[in-house]
């Protein structure tokens, strides 16, 4: 069981996560979303604790209890003043190890959870990202929802939950990862005490073969009677292990991921198509993606995605002046270490490192991989990522799959 800590004596918080080496693409079909259901049922009860005992352990001495589930990992976490980080080691382990999984806590937790997949079903900000996921990656178990299906939630058997938890949940997929005011050796300490060296009854940790998934490009348009078109625009990038990842990161800082980047600059201010406007970066153990959102009126659907293409256009031709260049160098490493002031953040960098690299690059390490990326980089990266032939365009709105191919200009 890997345990991980960065020691900030500065702070009197500590962020801690147990994470969970596994995620939406490693369920089988007929139970997709049973890592976020788990991630919900932990919650519910343990063979020792209520619902209410759980959180108000954590809560009573002022700290934070959550958790989240991604498509390839499941993170427990807490954030508590320092004096509780053993608190926080034993509230996470018994709910983890010893959850009770009541069969009536099952069925009102099926309810909550298709409330839950509903709710995104009538936000389409957040359901266009799940269509463009099945869009992207076609048949690949990465392009399911995390939420899994209606369907999938209601044929969930309690023998079928607690299989995938029991088979899955095992101390070689689990790390935890802890930053803030805390001793390492303390750390391990607790974690050796709550976290038994046994495995759960008769169950053995199962091999994950995860299969690199294929990037599917398209133009694909979902027609719903709602006001705008919300637009995601993807291709695939680097991995977060390639030589180019520092690239990649300025490169995707630059093109939308502030007001002032170009994307903001262009659609927002200059032409008043969209509010909401950015660029994003997914990565996953072997594959990435390099993505734009945004909402626009249905009219303006077309010239607004030919207006991102346009700029990814300007990237693959133009090479960044120097000014530019460092101004976005700059921007790049201070939002990093801002962002950084965060314990949590802290933390769930030391995972990520930890899951997609096995090593851990430091604050300084980083902002010298950015310093050292040059113009001719950028230049590089967007003519090897920026081709119509890899665009995915997914269009959730009031238009139709013709609207959108005659309206777009490449």
């Amino acid at each position: 069981m890997r345990i991980i800590s960065e020691s900030i004596p500065s702070v009197r918080s500590i962020s801690i996560g147990l994470w969970i080496d596994i995620g939406s693409r490693d369920e089988p079909q007929d139970i997709e979303g049973v890592s976020h259901f788990i991630e919900h049922m932990v919650f519910k009860g343990t063979t020792t604790r209520s619902a209410f005992d759980i959180v108000s352990y954590i809560e009573s001495v002022g700290g934070i209890l959550n958790a989240f589930t991604t498509r390839e990992n499941t993170c427990f976490l807490s954030k508590i003043i320092d004096l509780h980080l053993p608190r926080a080691v034993e509230i996470l382990s018994d709910m983890v190890l010893n959850a009770r999984f009541d069969e009536g806590d099952i069925a009102k937790e099926k309810k909550i959870v298709i409330e839950e997949i509903n709710e995104v079903d009538d936000t389409p900000s957040d359901l266009v990202h799940d269509i463009f996921a099945d869009s992207i990656f076609g048949k690949h178990s990465l392009g399911r929802p995390i939420l899994g299906t209606v369907e999938s939630v209601q044929g969930y058997s309690p023998e079928k939950v607690v299989g995938f938890l029991k088979n899955n949940y095992q101390r070689d997929r689990m790390l935890v990862v802890a930053s803030g005011n805390l001793e390492h050796e303390k750390l391990a300490e607790l974690v050796g005490k709550y976290f038994p060296d046994t495995n759960s009854g008769d169950y053995v940790s199962k091999s994950i073969k995860r299969m690199k998934p294929k990037l599917h490009s398209g133009i694909l348009a979902v027609n719903r009677d709602i006001k705008q078109a919300h637009i995601c625009i993807g291709m695939p990038a680097v991995t977060f292990d390639h030589s180019q990842r520092a690239a990649l990161l300025l490169l995707n800082s630059i093109l939308g991921g502030s007001m002032s980047s170009r994307l903001f600059q262009i659609i927002r201010e200059e032409m008043g198509m969209a509010y909401t406007v950015f660029s994003y970066l997914d990565f996953f153990v072997d594959s990435s993606i390099i993505g734009v959102y945004l909402n626009t009126e249905k009219e303006q659907t077309g010239a607004v995605i030919s207006a991102v293409f346009k700029e990814l256009e300007k990237f693959k031709k133009n090479s960044l002046s120097s000014i530019e260049l460092d101004s976005a160098k700059e921007q790049f490493k201070g939002s990093l270490v801002l962002g950084l002031e965060n314990t949590s953040h802290r933390m769930n960098r030391l995972a990520k490192h930890e899951l997609f690299l096995n090593k851990y690059i430091s604050i300084d390490e980083t902002i010298k991989e950015i310093d050292k990326v040059a113009s001719t980089d950028l230049l590089n990266l967007a003519n090897q990522l920026f081709h119509a032939d890899k665009f995915n365009v997914t269009v959730l709105g009031p238009v139709s799959q013709s609207d959108v191919e005659n309206s777009i200009s490449w």
